[in-house]
């Protein structure tokens, strides 16, 4: 419960600065600005893939070379691989730079817009290429449970990220001095992870070594993982690019802005069902389809219950959102907005059969999807980005989404859980039929009242109410659904709580 405590402190700090964060520089950064740094960002995100895959699978080799090899071993392994990422961080960051030169005839930039475009370019190549190496740090702190240090080295950097961001824009900077802040604290965080990992494991020595045998082993390990990092990073970052190259910098501003709210509550729910990953690897190890169908039941009705409504009330309150938090200059922002709360719920809903092919270790086949996902989505973007601009990418990547998910996902983790699609949708949904029945009331109503909100109220008014809806619902889904879950799952397993 420590851990799961840090977890989420750390993602809601990071998460409500970064909101407010944003919701101050779209103010302070013209609307064409921001759409260069949202595609700079985009564009060195995709150094994210020098990890190969690792990221996916350090954990439990961490665990493993502990267990068989001892607290010495595995700092040599957590040094190896970190020198390993710093190193091809660094190879990918001047090979980008370079590449920068070339980027005005590849996107048809203005000439007026290239040299700027660069310079943030190889701004934001520096900073990914100091968070690489800290996947390495990270991930050993979380294979020893060490989350209270992750999270608060991540506190104290978001705090001098939301500091330094303000005063340099308060100072009439532009996006290039911050691109320069995000440097600064990227590597903040890589000396600050360094020191809370060698502080806060036991025995633990970290020092500046390579073991080309034991980077092997890990490259070995995350082959697979790999592929399927590939797909997953290119299309994290596809719209961006793919609007500054068919429409517009003000389109991938848009695009940027109504995307914001859809990453956090995807992210959010992420970190939340990551916790069952151990137990469907435990239901796997132990043959045990019968406890598996309840886990993934289970996480169904958490998806259904308390993250679809989210994302309804956020997709019908999108025009006051957004006005009140980006400000009248990104209204044209809010269908991306509703469209793109409708895809991160498609994503969250395919987070427990994606968990359940992983933890079955049908890691090919998910990274099928996962291609078949992501090409998909750069044909839809790329059709209809020239015409219909950030509105028609967001609308078509969503129908997507959602037939992926449907179609490929949910049939192909039912079948490793031994049961069918309306099977497991009936079994999510008729545990504790009365509380369902209350919360179906009560979002209905919900959903009726801002419907009609949203005709006589205005925007800022609209947005409290939202927000007192949001939180009246969490709590009456904390308290017939999540407490129950939490309470059954103790007195399953008392030890582990």
């Amino acid at each position: 419960m420590r851990s799961v405590s840090w977890n989420y402190l750390g993602y809601f700090v990071e998460c409500g600065a970064g909101l407010l964060l944003t919701a101050y520089v779209v103010r302070r950064i013209p609307v064409h600005d921001f759409g260069i740094y949202l595609l700079a960002q985009a564009i060195a995100a995709f150094l994210y893939l020098l990890e190969f895959g690792m990221g996916s699978m350090l954990v439990s080799l961490y665990v493993s070379t502990f267990a068989r090899k001892g607290i010495a071993e595995t700092g040599r392994l957590t040094s190896t691989v970190f020198m390993a990422l710093l190193a091809s961080g660094s190879v990918g960051a001047l090979v980008l730079s370079l590449a920068a030169m070339c980027m005005p005839e590849l996107l048809r930039l203005p000439p007026e817009d290239a040299a700027l475009a660069g310079r943030v370019l190889i701004l934001m190549s520096m900073a990914v290429a100091l968070a690489l190496p800290q996947t390495a740090l990270e991930l050993l702190c979380q294979a020893f449970h060490r989350f209270d240090r992750i999270n608060q080295v991540q506190i104290v950097v978001v705090m001098l990220r939301v500091g330094l961001s303000v005063a340099v824009l308060m100072a009439g900077k532009g996006i290039v001095a911050f691109a320069t802040v995000q440097v600064a604290v990227w590597a903040v965080r890589l000396v600050g992870l360094w020191i809370a990992a060698s502080a806060s494991i036991s025995g633990l020595s970290l020092r500046l070594q390579f073991d080309r045998g034991l980077l092997l082993e890990a490259l070995h390990m995350s082959k697979w993982a790999f592929g399927d990092d590939i797909s997953h990073r290119i299309a994290l970052n596809t719209e961006p690019v793919v609007l500054a190259a068919f429409a517009s910098f003000e389109q991938v501003a848009l695009f940027g802005v109504g995307s914001r709210l859809p990453a956090h509550l995807y992210h959010s729910a992420a970190r939340g069902l990551s916790v069952l990953i151990p137990t469907l690897s435990q239901h796997h190890a132990e043959g045990d389809k019968a406890r598996l169908r309840v886990t993934f039941s289970s996480a169904y009705r958490i998806c259904m219950t308390g993250l679809a409504p989210t994302a309804i009330f956020g997709a019908i309150c999108a025009p006051a959102l957004v006005r009140v938090w980006a400000g009248p200059a990104y209204a044209n922002a809010a269908p991306v907005l509703a469209y793109l709360l409708m895809s991160a719920l498609s994503m969250v809903m395919m987070l427990p059969s994606d968990m359940v092919l992983y933890s079955h270790a049908h890691i090919k086949q998910a990274a099928g999807f996962s291609v078949l996902q992501t090409f998909g989505k750069v044909a839809v973007a790329s059709a209809l980005a020239g015409k219909f601009g950030a509105v028609g990418v967001a609308a078509g990547v969503t129908l997507w989404h959602w037939c992926v998910s449907l179609f490929f996902y949910f049939p192909a983790a039912c079948r490793i859980a031994e049961t069918g699609p309306i099977e497991l949708w009936r079994a999510a949904l008729s545990e504790n039929r009365t509380a369902n029945v209350i919360q179906g009331a009560v979002f209905l109503f919900f959903v009726v009242a801002l419907a009609v909100g949203m005709r006589v109220l205005g925007s800022t008014q609209m947005f409290v109410v939202f927000a007192l809806i949001s939180l009246l619902y969490a709590a009456i889904w904390f308290y017939y659904t999540a407490l129950p879950m939490w309470r059954r799952s103790r007195n399953e397993s008392p030890a582990a709580s």
